[in-house]
């Protein structure tokens, strides 16, 4: 006999889920049957902890901010500036290589059109990574110009990157080809 899931292993599996599916169909073609079905669970069990499509879409954009301010502290080495700068958005490559639904659930007008708050949070991802952005590139000797403008231009670098791996299908590597990129760039 299978042990019952708590309520928090159950979230986290419909989190997950919505993430696999999302990079599958799409964010704003998932449903709730959808999430159950793969799960092999009812609809409304979803619906048990997650009573709104929307607070499964908060879940998400929760789960990506926590994970991905690990990722952003992980990453954070004993090496010179510049190589930290570089670490750290390997880092964030790797992440998004590692959940290729990222992407499309930050970028999806559709989804943010239908959950207002949605588009807040990411607006407040976005100024976060900008901020570790910015402190990596005043953590050591970089090419002339303002720091929060260079921090702005690489954080588009990095998602006009990861908008055309998301749309090529996945056609390149998105660590090699960004990290390419962002020393070309640098």
């Amino acid at each position: 006999m299978t042990p019952r899931k708590t309520g928090e292993q159950r979230k986290a599996e419909i989190i997950e889920t919505a993430l696999l599916l999302a990079a599958e169909l799409g964010p704003d073609r998932i449903t709730a049957e959808a999430i159950a079905i793969r799960l092999g669970i009812s609809q409304p069990a979803i619906f048990k902890h997650f009573p709104r499509k929307g607070d499964i879409w908060d879940a998400v954009i929760d789960w990506l901010a926590r994970s991905l301010g690990r990722v952003w502290t992980e990453s954070t080495t004993d090496e010179p500036p510049e190589q930290r700068l570089f670490a750290l958005l390997d880092a964030h490559f790797a992440f998004i290589a590692a959940h290729p639904a990222v992407p499309l659930v930050l970028l999806s007008p559709e989804l943010q059109a239908r959950h207002p708050p949605l588009r807040q949070t990411i607006m407040r991802l976005m100024a976060l990574f900008h901020t570790e952005l910015r402190q990596a590139i005043n953590a050591g000797p970089s090419p002339p110009g303002n720091a929060d403008q260079r921090a702005w231009m690489m954080l588009s670098l990095v998602q006009g990157i990861a908008v055309r791996w998301a749309l090529s299908g996945h056609a390149f590597d998105i660590r090699a080809e960004g990290g390419e990129l962002v020393r070309l760039v640098w």
